[in-house]
């Protein structure tokens, strides 16, 4: 009876063991699936940015309008606009006296 429940219980250690392992495994493998999306992720956000930097600078801009609107663009500035968000104007924001 005794050798019953040795056996027994180094059968529930083995099958217990097992599942512990194949749980980790897996959580393992959505842990590193999720780094590398975050990698992935970061890497794309990087190559936007410096995109958006370098295709709106203004130097940028102007040679773009020189060549593809050539006389269809006017220069307009900041103060011209009126633009209305929440009931404020752009000219309280800025602090424009007129």
């Amino acid at each position: 009876m005794k050798k019953f429940w040795v056996i027994s219980l180094i059968l529930f250690l083995i099958v217990a063991t097992t599942l512990v392992k194949n749980s980790t495994k897996n959580i393992e493998d959505q842990i590193f699936t999720k780094r590398e999306n975050i990698r992935i992720s970061k890497k794309e956000l990087s190559d936007l940015i410096l995109e958006y930097n370098y295709l709106s600078s203004a130097e940028k801009l102007m040679q773009y309008q020189t060549k593809f609107f050539e006389e269809e663009l006017i220069q307009k500035k900041l103060e011209d606009f009126q633009v209305i968000e929440n009931n404020i104007e752009i000219k309280k924001i800025l602090k424009i006296d007129e």
